[in-house]
């Protein structure tokens, strides 16, 4: 996001806080879908309570923020805010901005809120069981391997973030697995490494030697993608607010 803010705090406790049909409505189903971007995309620059870090500022004192409508268009300014590396859909863009009303909202009405929110209120032992079960996190990870004194790594806000979104990195976080390629030509043998590149036009690949490849993409070009964020991805439409609750519960006594 970008970087031009200002500390208008007071401001914002005036114009958002007012009552009358100025007040702002907040869409707080798009606002919950928004929370979900932003942890994605944004808490790693502005914070938990999007009040900025050393690498990005205050969204929550943003007079573009502030200044913007909360009808159905969105003005260019706070399009550009929330979007600035461009790689948001509109309605992310829609729905995030609905999520930063909601935390000026909530910060008018507690301006003393500087502590991150309490993300342990499910059930540890219902987490194990999703962990074993429905989950099926086991596949991939094991409480005596990877996940030995996981939370002793991360605070329950991390955990939660790392849960739901592994590809997010983040500082003192394990680098993000690259997507694998294999690409096998309609004569000669296959090729596999990281992906490089790939479009409608070509794919590249970097081999386990370092040395970079490319082909043009074609109808006989065979190409398989191994995403190791695929069962992740796919558990984002399946989580219910009880399972991550009840995981970040369980991982929380990883320790």
């Amino acid at each position: 996001m970008c970087r031009n803010a200002a500390p208008w705090f007071a401001f914002a406790a005036v114009v958002w806080g007012q009552a009358g049909p100025t007040r702002p409505d907040v869409d707080s189903a798009a606002a919950d879908r928004g929370k979900r971007v932003y942890l994605q995309s944004c808490v790693n620059c502005h914070g938990s309570q999007a009040k900025g870090t050393d690498d990005g500022p205050d969204l929550i004192r943003s007079v573009v923020v502030l200044h913007d409508k909360a009808g159905s268009e969105l003005g260019p300014a706070l399009k550009k805010l929330v979007n600035h590396k461009g790689d948001l859909t509109q309605a992310q863009v829609r729905d995030l901005s609905q999520f930063l009303k909601q935390r000026v909202e909530d910060t008018v009405k507690n301006r003393n809120a500087t502590q991150p929110p309490n993300v342990l209120t499910g059930n540890a032992a219902a987490g194990k069981a999703y962990f074993e079960g429905a989950g099926k996190c086991g596949a991939c990870h094991s409480p005596a391997g990877d996940f030995l004194g996981l939370a002793r790594k991360y605070d329950p806000l991390t955990l939660q973030q790392r849960l739901l979104f592994p590809r997010s990195g983040g500082r003192g976080t394990p680098p993000i697995r690259p997507t694998q390629v294999t690409v096998t030509p309609p004569s000669g043998p296959p090729s596999s490494g990281n992906l490089d590149r790939i479009d409608d036009f070509s794919v590249s690949l970097r081999d386990s030697a370092g040395e970079y490849h490319s082909w043009p993409r074609t109808a006989a070009l065979k190409v398989e993608l191994r995403d190791p964020y695929t069962t992740h991805n796919e558990l984002l439409d399946q989580y219910t607010d009880a399972d991550i609750h009840n995981l970040v519960a369980y991982l929380e006594t990883l320790k």
